[in-house]
């Protein structure tokens, strides 16, 4: 049953009155603002639902501090070099904000009502729309959204609904303390935990093996979004772990007591996957002896993990649509209406903007689906994962085999770091056991046996750590450099420009805008430990042409300040820049080491 207070959270917060298709979407939103212990959750789930229902590719808020200053509370979609934790508004500014309510930043409007804060809003925290979150001292708040995941503007219904997502923030950062439950200052990205932390209070992402700042990221994200009823989209390649993702989230939320379906919608023929989703009474075709309940009716008061929702017919995606809107379906061939209480979890390894825009995939069961999306990174960028999971391999298959410990050469090490797993952990998974059953006996691996088997898994092929030291970096970081010299560095439209040349069928390694500027960091980081640590000249190197210059300079004076705030050594250099592309960490160590101001030395000291 629904909380007393969630009805009249979300009328108040209805302002002029968004479409009836948004009330059952406000409605959910109000009831897990209802569940947020303090304003750290309050923002992030403002956040993450916001980005769902507008179709947003990134969100943030920001909170008043005092003087004009807000503090990001919470903010995902950003890339490492353009997010920033405080900001200063003005107070024309601020007065503007709360006049209009709503504004959208390419307005000639927020051009000059904002002034120069409207270019530190796009540049710093990828705004193309914002909303003021009020109460009786003034703003109290900013809701602050990127663009369209699709192509296309943001209309009337989306600001309409922004309005009143910022009259259910304003009533919600109310009642909440500016204090986590342990009494501490929340970070601007969310509360500071660490895995084991995590680990302990939750203990389904003990599955999830891993310490890498990026799994932290990830596993925090479904912290965030467990405990709400809304469905959740997994995305990532294949083989990086979202069934396990889907189970965490289950046995975290609320209906852990209650089943968890799994359907693989890629692997079920069409013509069954209707009735396997729904079910079918005997009768109702060639084959259908007796009733048979489906997935859906099977996960009543619990989960339905959809994997693989990208192969999903579209005639069946508007029956799935239906029953997510409804609540309600009826089994195949029958005429009674089965009413069910489901939360549906979608994993897919497709990009599904481009699948809608190829009009494969529904535009709206996109939107229902999307409210909640967590990437779950490939193995690639979090490649400090590679070990613990390697032991953790090792371990489950020495359990199998008698074997209580392994040996593993500093070569063989060496060649699975510099590998870039296109199969990600389940691959790694089938090269150690691989492994383990040719080194069963000694219990060492060598390089001669990861050799031995790498030509077994992939027959006529060379081991591709063979004469590749130092190549992960190389040519891709490059051909960053070119995309974003030829867009100008403006990185967005060096994404939309790529993600159009790959529909159409060219070959382009990198689409995704927070890829790129990894990279591009990466490049940035080499140029300055090439220039001494002079950030002028890194930035003609980055540059490439005194037209681009001006273009340069401040990213480059970012990653220079990111390295003069680095606390902590080696280890926090490596936090710092956690998502840094494999290749760059010599020049990383060196650009620390050599830029004015920073606390760097890390060379000199490991020569001490």
């Amino acid at each position: 049953m629904p909380e007393p207070h969630a009805p009249a959270l979300a009328a108040n917060g209805l302002n002029a009155g968004p479409p009836g298709e948004d009330l059952p979407t406000l409605y959910e939103i109000a009831r897990a603002l209802l569940g947020a212990r303090d304003r750290a959750q309050v923002a992030s789930r403002l956040v993450l639902s916001g980005m769902g229902a507008l179709g947003a590719a990134s969100g943030a808020m920001l909170v008043a501090e005092e003087r004009g200053r807000y503090r990001l509370l919470y903010a995902t979609g950003l890339p490492l070099d353009t997010r920033s934790e405080t900001l200063v508004l003005p107070a024309p500014a601020r007065e503007w904000m709360l006049r209009e309510g709503h504004f959208t930043l390419a307005s000639p409007g927020a051009a000059r009502g904002l002034g120069e804060v409207r270019g530190e809003l796009t540049q710093r925290f990828d705004a193309a729309l914002g909303a003021a979150v009020s109460d009786a001292q003034g703003l109290a708040a900013v809701l602050l959204f990127g663009a369209r995941v699709l192509p296309g503007d943001y209309g009337e219904r989306e600001r309409t609904l922004l309005d009143s997502l910022a009259s259910l923030g304003a009533q919600a950062l109310g009642g909440r303390p500016a204090t986590d439950a342990a009494g501490s200052r929340p970070s601007a990205r969310r509360p500071a935990r660490s895995l084991a932390a995590m680990r302990s209070a939750h203990p389904a992402l003990g599955a999830l093996v891993g310490e890498s700042p990026l799994l932290l990221d990830t596993c925090q994200d479904l912290v965030a979004v467990a405990p709400m009823r809304f469905p959740v989209l997994l995305t990532g390649e294949s083989g990086v772990g979202k069934e396990l993702a889907a189970h965490a989230i289950h046995q975290i939320s609320e209906r852990s007591g209650g089943p968890l379906e799994v359907v693989d919608c890629g692997s079920i023929p069409r013509e069954l996957i209707e009735s396997e989703l729904f079910g079918h009474v005997r009768g109702a075709f060639t084959g259908a002896h007796r009733d048979r309940r489906g997935a859906f009716e099977l996960a009543h008061r619990g989960t339905l993990f959809l994997d693989e929702i990208g192969e999903m017919p579209l005639p069946l995606q508007t029956r799935l649509l239906r029953a997510l809107q409804e609540g309600r379906f009826r089994r195949v061939g029958d005429e009674h209406p089965i009413d069910v209480d489901v939360r549906v979890i979608a994993a897919t390894n497709r990009d599904l903007r481009s699948e809608v825009a190829a009009r494969r995939f529904r535009e709206d069961l996109y939107y229902r689906l999307n409210v909640f999306a967590v990437r779950i990174p490939p193995l690639r960028e979090r490649r400090e994962d590679l070990e613990p999971l390697l032991r953790h391999f090792l371990d489950r298959q020495g359990r199998e085999m008698g074997v209580r410990d392994w040996e593993v050469s500093p070569e063989v090490m060496d060649a699975l770091a510099s590998y870039e797993w296109p199969g990600n952990v389940r691959e790694l998974g089938n090269v150690v056991a691989g492994l383990t059953v040719r080194a069963r006996h000694s219990g060492a691996i060598a390089i001669d046996d990861l050799d031995h088997v790498w030509r077994r898994q992939n027959p006529g092929a060379e081991p591709p750590w063979h004469g590749r030291a130092g190549a992960p970096r190389g040519r891709i970081g490059d051909w960053v450099l070119a995309q974003a010299r030829a867009s100008r560095f403006n990185l967005i439209e060096a994404a939309r420009l790529l993600a159009r040349l790959k529909r159409v069928g060219q070959r382009v390694p990198l689409t995704e805008r927070s890829a790129l500027s990894y990279y591009l960091t990466g490049e940035i980081l080499r140029a300055l430990a090439d220039s001494d640590g002079d950030s002028d000249r890194a930035a003609r190197l980055i540059a490439g042409d005194d037209d681009l210059l001006a273009r340069a300079v401040p990213r480059v004076r970012k990653v220079c300040d990111a390295l003069r705030d680095v606390r902590g050594g080696v280890a926090g250099l490596r936090r710092r820049f956690a998502k840094l592309p494999a290749g760059y960490e010599d020049a990383l160590e060196r650009a620390h080491a050599l830029v004015p101001g920073a606390r760097g030395g890390v060379v000199a000291r490991r020569g001490e």
